[in-house]
């Protein structure tokens, strides 16, 4: 199923955009069709990220610091104004932290572990639950469309590192134990919002070179979000609360 070419998409919320893979993703879905509303979501404006919005009508900025209830409440008013009774119909969490590179579970500091839960889980969640009104008006106002992301979703992007089942080593601790509950978060979120004829779905964008990936990764943000790109076309009910990634392939929690 092409979703986008299939149905359009009316509107997409991508959170942490000022650079790397949001930046990317904002690029990515500004150009795909004109009529699709780009709101792109990050605590600044990075001159990279000012000019896209410069150079496309169809993409708004929003500030927005996932940590800050009142951010995200203004933040909704925000988008709320843009996308009017349409609502969202595709929220990207996509902001996230990885404090260190950590080797070994006892090298991890716990001020790590508490700045990845704060922002990589409870600020997903908090975008998610005020920010979810939108979503379900979105939904609801396309119901003749199957469940994908044209009609109402979410994806939290998260990471095969947060994989128990395939975990053979301590690496980055703090990072990839906070994607394992974001990986909960997402499956809990997933069984709620289904009744709205919502999806929730968690996927691994692939290792890439940004400031977090480092310079050693094998995929460049375009890459990663040609592949992000393929999720979106094809998510349906049967990844609902999944762990996916290129190609559909579902990696085990």
């Amino acid at each position: 199923m092409k979703v986008m070419k299939l149905y359009g998409i009316g509107s997409v919320v991508v959170t942490g955009t000022n650079r790397g893979i949001g930046l990317e993703l904002v690029k990515y879905f500004s150009a795909q069709d004109k009529d699709t509303k780009v709101i792109a979501c990050s605590r600044r404006l990075s001159p990279e990220l000012e000019s896209v919005v410069k150079s496309n009508d169809n993409v708004s900025h929003v500030e927005l610091e996932v940590t800050s209830i009142d951010s995200v409440q203004k933040a909704f008013h925000s988008v709320s104004n843009i996308v009017g009774d349409h609502g969202v119909n595709l929220l990207i969490n996509n902001a996230a932290v990885k404090p260190s590179n950590d080797v070994g579970t006892f090298i991890c500091p716990e001020k790590d572990l508490d700045n990845s839960f704060h922002i990589n889980v409870t600020g997903t969640h908090t975008v998610t639950r005020i920010f979810y009104p939108l979503i379900k008006m979105a939904a609801a106002a396309n119901p003749n469309l199957p469940l994908c992301c044209a009609r109402g979703a979410i994806l939290n992007v998260s990471s095969t590192l947060s994989s128990i089942a395939i975990a053979e080593n301590s690496y980055t601790v703090a990072y990839r134990v906070s994607k394992a509950a974001l990986n909960m978060l997402t499956k809990c979120t997933a069984n709620d919002v289904i009744q709205d004829n919502v999806l929730c779905v968690a996927i691994h964008p692939g290792w890439v070179k940004t400031d977090m990936g480092g310079g050693q990764a094998p995929l460049s943000t375009n890459e990663s979000v040609m592949d992000i790109a393929g999720m979106v076309e094809n998510c349906s009910v049967d990844h609902n609360g999944l762990l996916i990634a290129k190609d559909m392939k579902i990696i085990p929690y």
